[in-house]
């Protein structure tokens, strides 16, 4: 396996700087509830025992409120379609939802109305220097049962060859995605209108579409993946966020990883092979590994733990990685932490039936705080479990990120 170095691609559209966004928020939740919330949701699937719920199809109109139930979403989890929410909002936008079904590994309800207007796009519009166009989008909150995709037919065309879907914050704007567009003739007479397709993995609140020209830089439509760094996060729960996991220890603490079992079936065997090659074609993913939120929070952390926090906080910065078709989040991180002498310790947790990361470069959970420990992100979105159930694709972006506050410094927002 190669690991090239690759510098964070920091761009500027709309003649604005744009950055990534990190998570805040407060809360006094002890650690034990991740742990407690990961095992409810898992478990909770009695809605109505008595009630027989029918598959979704592959398209869905949504009902008025918007609401897809736990119930139903389990009926298209873990199935290798693409499945399509379809509403209006009350201004008469369409709007379709994306989701892969093969990604719902734990379904959770999800609350699918979207409401768009232009109301406070003034002051976005100059926080984007004056930027031609600006739509407020307006997301219930909800914890997302896998990465979703959000479609958005406008009534008008936009003259706009970059499009930025973002949130604003005590005046500034912080990038989300870039979207992709597209054009559109609807009507007998033709007419032309834009359609614009973005990532969420933020929902609750008021979210801002900034559109306008670049000066000098192509747009490249097929890239339509988060590019933020490594502050550009969200959603996740459970497993591999910060909780006690309960499960058995599969390497003694002092090693770097690669001798554990990523095979899923908690016999704890060794594994050195570092993946299974059977695919001749390698894929790759942008990986790194940082802690920087313990900077913020020095005086939580054991003193004995100093030694280990690297002075800017990254412990591997974003580098360009190899792997092989079927291959898991666990399983790359096992291989680079071993190729690059990185310590790492996993545990498997048969609650979750995943493997536990709890410790990376000799920095654990409850080490810098009771709400504090290891969480993984992938193209902006937090999982709602474990890092040996995701399988990776090509062009993934995968960030492990140290939290000291239940995920929330880390932008994820499931215990707000």
């Amino acid at each position: 396996m190669r690991i090239k170095k690759k510098g964070l691609a920091l761009w500027l559209a709309l003649f604005l700087g744009v950055s990534s966004l990190s998570g805040c928020g407060g809360g006094d939740d002890g650690m034990t509830q991740l742990s407690e919330k990961g095992a409810e949701i898992l478990n909770s699937t009695e809605e109505d025992p008595d009630t027989d719920v029918e598959p979704l199809k592959q398209k869905t109109k949504l009902p008025e409120d918007g609401i897809i139930t736990q119930a139903q979403m389990e009926t298209i989890a873990g199935k290798d379609e693409k499945y399509y929410f379809t509403g209006k909002t009350d201004s008469g936008i369409s709007y379709k939802w994306t989701y892969n079904g093969s990604q719902i590994q734990n379904p959770v309800e999800q609350k699918l109305l979207v409401q768009c207007s232009e109301d406070g796009t003034e002051e976005v519009k100059k926080l984007a220097n004056d930027a031609p166009y600006a739509l407020k989008v307006t997301l219930e909150k909800m914890n997302l049962a896998a990465p979703a995709k959000l479609t958005l037919n406008l009534k008008e065309k936009w003259d706009a060859d970059k499009v930025l879907y973002c949130l604003e914050e005590d005046g500034k704007l912080y990038q989300l995605d870039t979207a992709k567009i597209t054009t559109r003739e609807t009507g007998k007479k033709k007419t032309e209108r834009t359609t614009l397709t973005f990532n969420v993995t933020k929902t609750g609140g008021d979210f801002y579409l900034i559109g306008g020209s670049t000066t000098g830089e192509s747009t490249d439509e097929s890239d339509d993946k988060s590019k933020g760094t490594a502050d550009n996060k969200d959603t996740q729960n459970g497993e591999n966020s910060t909780g006690s996991s309960g499960g058995q220890s599969s390497t003694d603490g002092n090693t770097s990883s690669g001798q554990t079992d990523s095979s899923g079936d908690g016999t704890g065997n060794t594994d050195t092979s570092g993946g299974d090659d059977s695919s001749d074609t390698a894929m790759t993913c942008t990986f790194s590994i940082e802690c920087s939120t313990i900077l913020n929070n020095w005086d939580d952390l054991k003193e004995s733990k100093a030694e280990f926090v690297p002075a800017d906080g990254w412990i591997l910065y974003p580098s360009e990685v190899e792997f092989y078709e079927g291959e898991t989040v666990f399983d790359v991180l096992k291989r680079v932490c071993n190729q690059a002498g990185i310590q790492m310790e996993s545990e498997w947790t048969p609650m979750y039936n995943s493997y536990y990361v709890s410790g990376i470069n000799n920095l654990y959970e409850f080490d810098c705080g009771k709400d504090s420990g290891w969480m993984y992100c992938v193209n902006g979105w937090y999982p709602n479990y474990g890092c040996s159930k995701y399988t990776l694709e090509d062009g993934d972006t995968v960030e492990w990120r140290y939290t000291c506050n239940l995920g929330r410094d880390v932008g994820d927002q499931y215990y707000d």
